[in-house]
């Protein structure tokens, strides 16, 4: 309802205390009636199920963001409605007893919603909760999360009202009607959305990277607990290598001091087998990505590393993170006449180091993927090993899109396995949009599956998602493992305000069919489930281990995917930490 100005003064304290704690005829304690409708529809769609379950601190917080956020929507057009009736001239009049009975349904389907939908929605919790092996959550959840919501989403709103109060205390104190008191909503919101994004980038923002740093520096600089150097002159770190062990950073120490060794390969394969090789580099003060990368390929030259058969180049995280499942997959089963190869690029966790440098990935990928090339073309060709590619998460970014374009990577890779691609990944998207007729963006089939397949379990290896089996499987062969319930795979700014494709085509059976998309809600809700994404089982979110990575470079190698890999898996598992 609009209303005309009672024409009575206001002095600046009056605006003030009405906006902070007044009631007024059009707003419940001072609250705005359409942004809290539009606040509850946004909490009610912030319940709905997503990829992954998440705990109650973390559904009320994402409920509480989603809640502010339908707010600040609702407020901005009743702002904007209110600045066109005073422009327009336009009266809209309603009767005293209809309008209570208009506030009194709204205000009932505000505590229905926010009351009831949360026990309605605790069954897609529950269902979600066992797809992935948890415990389902009982009815404490949903009380909890419900307060937790409630508390944060009082506190952003009481913030947004100081800001709006300052602007009535400010443009009265002007002594004009430069704002009405209508815009003053809209002004409020501008204001604290602008004081915030100036915040996060100048203050925030910075100052965290300056704090996540130095913490990132400290944690990288720790030997990892439980892992001792390698004995072994065939890795970096150990006996004659120029890279010591306390210099490749946690990741780079738990990569070089974990894997098979040629009497672990024998005894599972029951064969003769070659002591496998781990060469990396990490990030030492005042050295390059190229000094680096020259010290990758040094360790390289003094193991050997050219002289096997096969060699892995590995795009880490920035960290250099290596996925110990992979890597071990490949030399199992290649007998261990391998080398794998990576490097450290940041002592930043991937998140922020994508932040701060978004090109840093691709740099470091392609200058060690090259330098690796330009070795192996000197020497002769009939002893030149093959050359695969892979990573994960960042690092599958990174690696992705070193390449110009799909083919790029198709003519000089002996094969790839990528395991949780970004969404952001320019090459996996071209590969993805080029995706033949019924097919899906979860699982597309790309010219037949002729050299690229995407594969969310082993069977998607041979047949697409409905079963029937795909073409011919020439070589090379690339594998992009893409979990349905990975959100990092999913993850991208779009979502704020458009239906991804993967939300618009048939889903069947696990929790992306349940999900729904909702403007602004399904980002956050996405987002949160970024944050689940590595505490869960193995096959599941952003956790690629034996079901995923055996078969997938059994594939890559030339062997059938579907055969009994369980001795392999059972000794990576017994390996792992």
């Amino acid at each position: 309802m609009v209303r005309r100005d009672s024409g009575q003064p206001r002095t600046a304290r009056t605006a003030f205390v009405d906006r902070l704690v007044g009631w007024r005829r059009d707003r419940l304690a001072g609250v705005s009636t359409t942004g809290l409708v539009l606040a509850t529809l946004a909490y009610v769609g912030a319940n709905t199920p997503s990829l992954l379950p998440r705990p109650w601190h973390l559904q009320g917080l994402i409920s509480a963001i989603c809640g502010s956020l339908g707010y600040v929507v609702g407020v901005s057009l009743a702002g904007v409605g209110g600045a066109f009736a005073r422009w327009s001239g336009l009266t809209v009049s309603v009767k005293p007893s209809a309008r209570r009975v208009m506030l009194g349904v709204a205000f009932s389907a505000v505590a229905l919603g926010i009351g009831l939908f949360p026990l309605m929605s605790i069954r897609w919790q529950q269902f979600q909760s066992r797809y992935v092996g948890f415990d389902p959550p009982g009815p404490a959840y949903v009380v909890l999360s419900t307060l937790a919501a409630v508390v944060v989403f009082a506190g952003f709103v009481f913030a947004w009202r100081f800001v709006a109060g300052l602007v009535d205390l400010f443009t009265l104190r002007l002594g004009h009607r430069l704002l009405r008191e209508s815009l003053a909503r809209t002004v409020a919101t501008v204001v604290t959305v602008l004081l915030v994004a100036l915040a996060a980038d100048r203050v925030i923002l910075p100052g965290g990277l300056l704090i996540v740093s130095r913490r990132a520096d400290q944690v990288n600089a720790t030997h990892p607990e439980g892992y001792q150097p390698p004995t072994s002159p065939w890795r970096s770190g150990g006996p004659g290598s120029s890279e010591r062990w306390d210099s490749l950073g946690q990741d780079g120490a738990i990569f070089v001091s974990e894997g098979p060794t040629r009497a672990d390969i024998e005894g599972t394969l029951g064969r003769p087998a070659k002591e496998p090789i781990r060469v990396f580099a990490g990030v030492v003060e005042g050295r390059t990505l190229t000094q680096a990368r020259d010290a990758v390929l040094a360790e390289m030259d003094r193991t050997g590393a050219l002289d096997r058969a096969a060699i892995y180049v590995v795009s880490g995280t920035s960290t250099g993170y290596v996925n110990e499942w992979s890597a071990s997959a490949f030399e199992y089963l290649g007998g261990g006449d391998t080398a794998v190869v990576s490097m450290q690029y940041s002592t930043l966790p991937s998140a922020i180091a994508v932040l701060s440098a978004s090109d840093e990935p691709v740099a470091a990928s392609r200058m060690l993927w090259e330098g690796v090339l330009a070795r192996v073309a000197a020497r002769p060709a009939e002893t030149r090993p093959k050359v695969y590619a892979g990573g994960e998460s960042l690092g599958a970014y990174g690696g992705n899109d070193m390449f110009a374009w799909p083919e790029q990577m198709l003519s000089q890779v002996a094969g790839a396995v990528w395991t949780g691609t970004p969404a952001f990944s320019r090459t996996r998207a071209a590969l993805t949009a080029e995706r033949a007729l019924g097919s899906t963006a979860v699982n597309p089939v790309v010219a037949g599956g002729r050299h690229v397949r995407f594969a969310s379990d082993p069977g998607e290896l041979t047949h697409d998602q409905y079963g029937h089996a795909l073409g011919d499987w020439g070589t090379p062969r690339v594998v992009y493992l893409q979990h349905e319930s990975d959100p990092v795979v999913w993850w991208s700014t779009d979502l704020l305000f458009t239906t991804p494709d993967w939300l618009r085509e048939t889903r069947v059976g696990g929790p992306m069919s349940q999900m729904s998309w909702f403007p602004l809600v399904t980002f956050f809700q996405v987002s949160a489930d970024m944050a689940m994404s590595n505490t869960v089982p193995g096959g599941f979110g952003h956790r690629y281990t034996e079901s995923d990575t055996v078969p997938a470079w059994a594939a890559v190698l030339g062997l059938d995917p579907h055969a009994d890999y369980s001795a392999i898996t059972a000794r990576i598992a017994q390996a792992t930490h």
